[in-house]
């Protein structure tokens, strides 16, 4: 299937010479070394030349790499980390890579009370030192919920199970762990060791807390206990406590267990038999996806513990009368909201969960703007879902240009303003026509130089983008970019004493590539063969050379119109220049004459009918339409039925791009597998950079700035964008996909070096080690409503997976993103980085399908 040829590709391409770095993705305290090794593989000198974060032997702000593999970390902390170490071979273009995510210094603790520690639930305090924000405990291996107290004092609860003795430890995010303290259990003999201490307590009450509502029962224990006392309620011989009925004038109750070596206690906070009540939210509805909000009610405690039909969200109390609440909701529709203090809950309280109903479910909505968007937002998707797709597609046809290119300098961010307008406008269907039309219609700052000169082409393609496409090929063809692109500005008759003839580089690339192709095709966009089975060629060069003799007499607009003429006025579109253009008839496609002694405006018209009128025309821009929004690989009976409504739009009008626009985006085969799970293998296409880039922004509801970094990485991707190699683009759509039957035109920019870049991206844009708001330059992306899940890695792959693949990523996928999430101990904001990245580099989310 598509979605996985990008990994395929990569493994097919490295077979033969390869270079495997050992470690993968080790950790590294600052300053502290880590040897790796290379392997190499299809070369005859296996000696490799080492970088660590992009730079021969490395520097001091990633470190040091020797000749050896030797890595030696900086002493600060870089803004770039992980850092990537790299092995390039002798052939100095066979590469191997790795990370190496740096760890500051972790903290150090002295001992932990009680000592010994109870067996059943606890409360424990480790004193030490160097403790910050996010620090957590860990009581053998298990990661317990921890309070900082201050940087010498960390607080927690949990609960141990029989043991002889247990080894607690702590850690700071982005740390490595501390010294480890061995505590014996429930009065096992032996003192703490690695540095701790402490007193020892004659008997031990379990559990050391609980919560208990009004008048239910809580049985404590107490090896040695011959007595039990309470300050409120009752308690018996063997250590059953039942809380009183009403609630006394504190909620904090001690159980007291004494025995013939001492006295132990435990603490209970009572809570209230009335159930509490919510009587509304911060919010009228709750969003699909994560969420975070208040409820208002009364009755709540701080053990309080909200659910959403059930399933428990995090939960931080606030006061009697407000609770805060995040959470991820999954499924659409009314759902009920409750509230528990223990045992007791409250009513339900409903709300509408998502879209109140929905024309188009979740996973259409979110799969229908990877097609004709840049990819769904939170709020698009919503909206889309409310109105169905023929209203948003009403609505984005009545939307008049937003996005443009105003105020850009002479020669660069043309790339990155575009970034920011499919990120942030709202005219993206308008944006992504035109992307597609400047990927066919192609001209490039590589000859043009200017952006004054190229800015007016693409603005003129925005404006044009729902015409027609003959108005398209027309204002193509009189563009001062493209006139200068392909050489038909100044392009002078046939001279038969200075032996020049007509230049025919805009005849021909107007024919094969802007219009007809180069074979004859059937409605359906398949080639025509002849007796022989041989493709039949769609025009030959007598063709060629009669429509350059219409191409002639054209130059700039100024003013006087003189021969030749300079490109002083970009805007406005070339004019005739009549004693340069050639005046005898013209012989062009399937036999039609234009007349000789007409103006050459007449002539270049004749021309633009005659091929766009070629029955090879409908199907030659359809399909190449299909591919850029929906899929590489259409069936000619998908390419016929929107040919036919290039044809005729229904009311006798060829060339229709609302009407094309429309079938390709609604036609059957586009809304197949709009639920997911029905992939076939011709399905999608790879995303260009193009692509990539606003639609992982967009995912997360996040913002571009038009002076973005990321041009640079479009160039390490494979795309400067509007700075083509030539007029075929950056990639053919017909590029056949190594080792497959199946074309993917984006995969010939997909190569080994572009890949890595590609991850690079996402590891650069989710780097922030501390705080969820992801900034890259003017880039942001706020993590804030996912560190909340990162404790449920079910629930957090969840959230993920509707944000980044419609809810439909497939169950391995899903486990593997899991087992990843799960193992990682760096801490909740590094848990949602590492699901992030780990969707974000899949074959299957590069492949909108």
């Amino acid at each position: 299937m598509l979605k996985f040829l990008a990994t395929v590709l990569l493994a097919a391409s490295l077979q033969a010479q390869t270079v495997v770095i050992s470690p993968t993705n080790p950790q590294v305290q600052l300053g502290v070394t880590k040897q790796f090794t290379a392997t190499v593989t299809g070369l005859m000198d296996s000696t490799v030349t080492w970088y660590a974060g992009g730079t021969a032997g490395g520097n001091a702000t990633a470190g040091t790499i020797d000749t050896t593999g030797l890595y030696k970390g900086p002493t600060t902390m870089p803004g770039q980390n992980p850092v990537q170490i790299t092995a390039l071979g002798s052939d100095g273009k066979t590469i191997g890579g790795t990370y190496v995510l740096l760890l500051n210094a972790g903290p150090t603790i002295t001992s932990v009370s009680p000592n010994p520690l109870p067996a059943g639930s606890y409360s424990i305090t480790v004193k030490g030192s160097g403790f910050i924000a996010g620090a957590r405990i860990f009581n053998a291996g298990v990661q317990l919920v921890t309070n900082v107290a201050d940087a010498n004092t960390l607080t927690a609860s949990g609960y141990q199970g029989p043991a002889a003795s247990t080894t607690i430890w702590a850690i700071n995010p982005g740390s490595v762990a501390s010294n480890v303290l061995t505590v014996p259990v429930s009065g096992s003999s032996g003192g703490t060791s690695g540095g701790g201490g402490g007193s020892s307590q004659p008997i031990s009450v379990v559990p050391s807390t609980a919560a208990v509502v009004l008048g239910t029962t809580q049985q404590f224990t107490a090896g040695g206990a011959t007595s039990w006392g309470v300050t409120a309620g009752t308690i018996t011989n063997a250590g059953l406590y039942t809380a009183p009925a009403v609630m006394p004038a504190s909620p904090t109750v001690t159980i007291t267990a004494t025995g013939s070596s001492g006295q132990g206690t435990a603490t209970v906070t009572l809570i209230s038999n009335i159930p509490p009540v919510i009587q509304s939210l911060g919010v009228a509805s709750l969003p699909l996806g994560v969420f975070s909000t208040t409820v208002n009610g009364s009755g709540f405690v701080a053990q309080s513990v909200a659910s959403l039909n059930g399933s428990a969200l995090v939960t931080s109390y606030v006061n009697a009368n407000t609770l805060n609440v995040a959470g991820f909701a999954g499924t659409g529709g009314m759902q009920n909201i409750t509230v528990a203090n223990g045992s007791i809950v409250s009513q339900p309280f409903a709300v509408q969960v998502g879209v109140a109903n929905p024309v188009l479910s979740a996973a259409a909505a979110r799969r229908f703007l990877e097609q004709a968007a840049f990819g769904p937002t939170p709020m698009d998707a919503a909206h889309l879902q409310t109105i169905g797709i023929p209203a948003w597609l009403s609505e984005q046809f009545s939307m008049g240009v937003i996005s443009n290119f105003n105020g850009l300098g002479s020669q660069s961010g043309m790339s990155t303003r575009f970034l920011s307008n499919a990120t942030n406008n709202p005219d993206q269907l308008r944006q992504r026509i035109s992307l597609a039309l400047s990927n066919l219609l192609v001209t490039s700052i590589n000859k043009v130089i200017w952006n004054s000169t190229e800015i007016p082409y693409q603005q003129m393609l925005m404006a044009d983008a729902f015409t027609n496409y003959r108005q398209i090929l027309g204002d193509v063809t009189l563009s001062p970019a493209m006139g200068q692109y392909l050489d038909m500005a100044n392009n002078a008759k046939a001279n038969s004493t200075a032996g020049t003839v007509a230049n025919e580089n805009f005849a021909r690339e107007v024919m094969q590539l802007f219009c007809i192709g180069d074979v004859l095709l059937n409605p359906d966009g398949t080639p025509q063969k002849d007796v022989n089975g041989l493709f039949i060629p769609a025009y030959n060069q007598f063709t060629i050379t009669e429509f350059a003799r219409v191409f002639t007499g054209w130059t700039y607009a100024n003013s006087p119109v003189v021969w030749p003429s300079y490109l002083n006025n970009p805007n406005a579109p070339m004019v005739p220049y009549p004693s340069m253009h050639d005046m005898g008839a013209k012989t062009l496609l399937n036999g039609y004459v234009s007349a000789a002694n007409i103006s050459p405006l007449q002539d270049l018209n004749n021309a633009l009918d005659n091929m766009f009128n070629h029955p090879n025309t409908p199907p030659f821009i359809s399909m190449q339409l299909i591919q850029h929004l929906v899929k590489s690989n259409p069936t000619p009976a998908y390419v016929k039925r929107v040919a036919d409504v290039f044809t005729n739009n229904g009311q006798g009008v060829r060339g229709d791009m609302k009407a094309v626009i429309t079938a390709i985006l609604t036609d059957t085969e586009a809304r197949a597998n709009d639920a997911g799970g029905n992939d076939l293998s011709s399905d999608g296409h790879l995303q260009e950079p193009a692509l990539f880039l606003p639609g992982i922004i967009r995912a997360f509801g996040g913002v571009m700035g038009a002076g973005n970094y990321f041009n640079t990485d479009m160039i390490g991707m494979g795309e400067d964008l509007y700075n083509s190699p030539s007029v075929f683009n950056f990639f053919a759509p017909s590029y056949l996909v190594p080792g497959t039957t199946l074309v993917g035109g984006e995969f010939q920019i997909d190569t080994s070096n572009n890949a890595i870049n590609r991850a690079n991206v996402v590891a650069n844009l989710f780097s922030a080690y501390s705080n969820p708001v992801q900034t890259y330059g003017p880039t942001t992306v706020d993590l804030t409503a996912y560190i909340p899940l990162a404790n449920t890695p079910t629930t957090l792959v969840n959230a993920l997976d509707l944000t980044l693949t419609h809810g439909t990523m497939p169950q391995a996928m899903h486990d593997a993103v899991y087992n990843a999430i799960l193992a990682d101990n760096l801490g909740s904001l590094h848990r949602v980085q590492t699901g992030i990245f780990l969707i974000l580099t899949s074959s299957y989310y590069n492949v909108w399908h």
